[in-house]
């Protein structure tokens, strides 16, 4: 047996050069060494979809075909399924064994002969017959395939196109608004739409690519209807367009069903186009096929027609047919050969043909052949597949030149290269072999059933595709699968991919792939696929038959090992026991919700079968993580209020922008590449959203789920609180806008200024300032007072908005209690750096109330100093430096003292005596400040340092002493001076001598006002 591990008994080439996905590639005898009984059912056209028919056998059709009387000397059979399902290998089985004879005449057309010349050369170069006119016609095609290249063909496929939908009878419905040369004609005629219609991939390149080239294997179908993917509405600029056809543009983009009918429109016409392009109109072809027909009545014979896809005659269908359902009887004589025709055509397209051009053939069609059967895994089910695959290993084994070699084309036996082989009966009895005794190999019933099921073909994932199990599971498992095999790598990462875990099929729970995961550390990814695929999914960690582990070189788990594992069973709850549940390797039953149940379910499917996990399931397994990192959250790194439900609804929503989940539905939202938290579809994570789904029911048996999910919230934190951050505009950058913003306001209002303490910048720049005003404000000028009052209005949610920011709160409702300086102060300290506002490019909303107008905040600051320049100046004309402002004060009221008595004092004395008495409890040293400040102004050698110099000098509060020294020293010297001409007119007496101190006095006050 130890030879047997990683054998491959076929060669790669050789599988590679024998094995075709298409029914007339290979040679006879590898067809013949590769055909399988087809499953086949009779039924009628119009039969309902659970009407299947009767079951027949490929004889049976090829008996019929042959055998029927035909109606008047037609007789048309089609041949009908999805695309791969063997319709063509039908027709070529019938075609091996019908050749032509002195009474029949064989016309093959194989579904590789796509080009339209050699359609039209199969069906006229027929032997003996000949005439001017198909002459002509063979010669005009030639001409045209020689002369036609791809690019012309394609605009020559779209002028007659629009042509033809310019002259097409309207429909009924939405198609009238799109009928007529002006509507949908015309807009295939516009330059860019037709550029559009051009590109690469698009129906016309391929169409004309495939009427001038034939089909080569592995190729796809020629292509016979538009979709909505070939109309241009998603044209780039649409403004290049015609103005008419922007219009018309605009309204099929906005009406589906306007989209629908000009696919429909386009479909129908199609054929016409092909026609009117490659010059083949007026019925030539039909006439063509009409004198064939009458040239072999009259020595005879009938015509058998096989066609192996009825799309290849695209262009020239509605000809041919006319022709050959056209009644070979008239007057009881034979005027026409019949004709016999077998032809494969898709089920859709045979739908669209029955509504017109077969509609007065469904007399002569009394039923069609269905291949459209499905994948059945009965008994009759496995032994039907087992001798399909069976004889297309056997003959990749044998190879095609043996093949031919031993005349299986002759009807020979087919060799079997399993009853040469020394180890066939453990490959046998270890792998399976089919009935005929072609053995499995590398595959088993389980690992065969579910590679065919992971490759579905087309629109019918339970229908038994032949082409799609040759071309997409043997061919591949044989050729590009054979080295890791011989490697022992065999089944690789390649092949998880190339092969999903199929719908239908059980697939490996997640506790299963991590029970694997922790027990093979060497080769977990390989064992689980073996498992999976060979074992059939099993719900335990097991070991399969040794002979199956040594074929791979994948070593047997201890058994020991084994038996201690914590969970040997995993109940699958839905489908199985939707009741019971497992925690923690116990089951208990009817206490986990259907609805918990559903949701384990769609997470084992989500990892076991790689499926999409639903919204339902995926939105509840995020709400709960989400929420979980929200409740842990203490809010203080860094420190910030307690955003209210709204706030975190908005910024960390249950959706894949905070919680992504691989393979999960909802996860297209802009965003989610940058999610915070991401799960990757594996067994780890499978494990853990059962193991928590599990745990909103009972926590018991599922405390790891709950302590992973306490360290996903307590690492997640930051990036909530960075989330909220944004959403409320509290990023650092934002931050410092406001508190720069708060700044400038709080400048105004006389609280903080360029040089103050850091510790006192943040406490103005987190003051509301509802109790400021300014003592000074008779000193301000009307702009200051304006932008303060402007700024105030929003200073308050300004503010507000600061201290959450930097702040921390208990609960939502409650105020900041707590500034985080930490983080705060390198903050104001970066807003203090610039004392001057311009509008920046995002402005959080919070601060967009207390910022109107802040842009002129220089321009205010510079009047405001020419105010305080001037106020100084006037002071300093009536106080020199070095005179004292009490002397000043004693003096004017010794002066008024003696003038009162001389009839000398001011005309209003109790209003002066109200300015001497408040001017003496001023503080005069006010004075030197102001010029102190004034001083740094002027001094500045910059205009950095004097702007910040002039907003110190503006912004602090001087309070009202200035303003009131100012006034004394403007009403003394107006009085004194009044009063000087009086004095000096009076002379003796008590009168003299008052008159005298006051003439001492205002010369005192003269020499000061010089």
């Amino acid at each position: 047996m130890a030879e047997f591990r990683q054998f491959v008994c076929w060669s790669p080439v050789t599988a590679a050069t024998t094995i075709s996905t298409e029914a007339v590639s290979p040679s006879p005898s590898v067809f013949f060494a590769t055909h399988a009984p087809l499953r086949i059912r009779r039924r009628h056209p119009e039969a309902k979809a659970d009407d299947l028919g009767a079951a027949v056998t490929e004889e049976e059709v090829r008996r019929d075909f042959l055998q029927r009387p035909t109606a008047n000397g037609v007789l048309l059979m089609p041949v009908t399924g999805e695309s791969g399902t063997g319709k063509s290998h039908l027709v070529r089985w019938v075609h091996e064994l019908t050749r032509s004879t002195d009474k029949r005449l064989v016309i093959y057309l194989p579904k590789t002969s796509t080009s339209l010349r050699a359609v039209v050369r199969t069906l006229l170069d027929q032997p003996g017959v000949d005439s001017p006119e198909l002459a002509q016609l063979r010669a005009d095609v030639d001409r045209m395939s020689s002369e036609l290249d791809p690019d012309s063909l394609q605009r020559r496929l779209i002028n007659e196109l629009s042509e033809a939908v310019a002259v097409a009878e309207p429909k009924p419905g939405p198609a009238r608004v799109l009928a007529g040369p002006d509507k949908l004609a015309s807009l295939l005629l516009d330059p860019h739409v037709r550029d559009h219609l051009l590109q690469q991939g698009k129906l016309i390149p391929r169409l004309a690519a495939s009427l001038l080239s034939d089909r080569h294997e592995r190729e796809d179908d020629r292509p016979t209807s538009f979709s909505l993917t070939d109309l241009p509405l998603d044209i780039a600029d649409v403004n290049k367009a015609s103005d008419k056809a922007k219009r018309l543009l605009s309204l099929i983009t906005s009406r589906p069903e306007l989209q629908t009918a000009a696919v429909d429109i386009l479909t129908e016409q199609l054929p016409v186009a092909v026609t009117s392009a490659w010059n083949m109109g007026g019925g030539r072809l039909q006439q063509a096929m009409l004198e064939i027909r009458r040239r072999y009545a009259e020595q005879g014979k009938e015509i058998v027609l096989l066609i192996e896809d009825f799309v290849v005659l695209q262009g020239v269908q509605r000809d041919l047919l006319d022709a050959l359902i056209e009644a070979g009887v008239r007057g009881g004589r034979t005027e026409l050969a019949p004709v016999r025709t077998l032809m494969a055509v898709t089920t859709g397209y045979f739908a669209r043909l029955a509504e017109t051009v077969l509609t007065r053939a469904k007399a002569a069609t009394p039923y069609l052949y269905d291949l459209d059967v499905p994948f059945e895994t009965d008994e009759q089910g496995r032994t039907d597949v087992t001798a399909f695959v069976g004889r297309y290993l056997n003959a990749a084994r044998v190879g095609r030149e043996e093949l031919d070699h031993a005349n299986v084309a002759q009807g020979a036996d087919v060799p079997n290269r399993c009853t040469t082989c020394h180890f066939q009966e453990t490959c046998h009895s270890t792998f399976g072999a089919s009935a005929e005794g072609h053995g499995l190999y590398p595959f088993n019933w389980p690992a065969l059933r579910r590679t065919i099921r992971a490759r579905p073909a087309h629109n019918s994932p339970d229908s038994f595709n032949p082409r799609a199990v040759i071309g997409e599971v043997i061919r591949p498992v044989l050729v590009d699968h054979a080295q890791a095999l011989r490697e022992g790598s065999f089944p690789d990462q390649q092949f998880r991919e190339d092969y999903p875990t199929p719908a239908g099929e059980r697939f490996m729970l997640g506790a299963v792939q991590r029970e694997i995961e922790e027990r093979d550390s060497v080769d977990a990814s390989r064992r689980k696929t073996f498992l999976e695929f060979w074992g059939d999914s099993p719900d335990n960690v097991t070991n399969l038959e040794p002979e199956l582990h040594n074929a791979f070189g994948i070593s047997l788990l201890s058994l020991d090992d084994l038996a201690a594992g914590p969970d040997r069973t995993t109940t699958r709850l839905i489908g199985e026991s939707p009741s019971v549940r497992r925690t923690g390797g116990r089951e208990s039953a009817g206490e986990i919700p259907r609805a918990i149940a559903m949701m384990i379910e769609h997470v084992e499917e989500w990892q076991g079968r790689q499926s999409q996990l639903p919204q339902t399931t995926a939105a509840y397994l995020r709400g709960m993580i989400r929420q979980a990192v929200i409740n842990r959250c203490l809010w203080t790194d860094p420190v910030m209020a307690e955003p209210a439900a709204a706030d975190l609804d908005r910024a960390w929503p249950s959706n894949s922008t905070v919680v992504s989940i691989e393979g999960a539905a909802g996860e297209r939202l802009p965003g989610t590449a940058e999610a915070p938290i991401r799960f990757k579809r594996n067994a780890t994570n499978a494990t853990f959203f059962r193991q928590l789904l599990l745990a909103s029911v009972d926590v018991t048996g599922n405390a790891a789920a709950v302590r992973h999910l306490h360290k996903i919230a307590e690492g997640r934190q930051k990036d909530l609180q960075r989330a909220v951050q944004r959403h409320r505009g509290f990023s650092d950058e934002e931050l410092i806008l406001g508190m720069q913003a708060s700044l400038l306001g709080a400048a105004l209002a006389g609280h903080a200024w360029p040089g103050m303490a850091d510790a006192e910048l943040l406490d103005a720049a987190l003051a509301d300032g509802s109790g400021w005003k300014r003592a000074d404000g008779a000193s301000r000028t009307p702009h200051w007072t304006r932008l303060w009052e402007a700024h105030r209005v929003g200073r308050g949610e300004l503010v507000a908005r600061l201290r959450d920011g930097v702040g921390f709160t208990r609960g939502v409702r409650g105020g900041v209690r707590i500034i985080d300086a930490a983080r705060a102060l390198p903050l104001v300290q970066k807003a203090a750096q610039e004392w001057a506002w311009q509008r920046p490019n995002k402005l959080p909303r919070w601060a967009e109330k207390a910022v109107p107008g802040l842009n002129q905040f220089a321009a205010v600051a510079d009047a405001q100093l020419a105010v305080l320049q001037e106020q100084f100046t006037k002071i300093r004309a009536f106080l020199p430096p070095g005179v004292g402002g009490s002397e000043t004060v004693s003096a004017v009221d010794q002066a008024l003292r003696s003038a009162v008595g001389e009839g000398l004092g001011p005309a209003d004395l109790a209003t002066f005596r109200l300015v001497l008495d408040d001017v003496r409890q001023r503080d005069w040293r006010c004075i030197e400040r102001l010029e102190r400040d004034l001083a740094r102004v002027d001094a500045a050698q910059d205009g950095e340092n004097r702007y910040r110099a002039m907003i110190m000098a503006c912004a602090v509060d001087r309070g009202a002493d200035p303003a009131t020294i100012e006034r004394f020293l403007t009403a003394g010297d107006a009085w004194l001076s009044e009063k000087l001409s009086q004095a000096r007119l009076r002379g003796g007496g008590g009168g003299e001598s008052a008159a005298l101190r006051v003439q001492e006095l205002l010369r005192q006050w003269a020499e000061v006002d010089q």
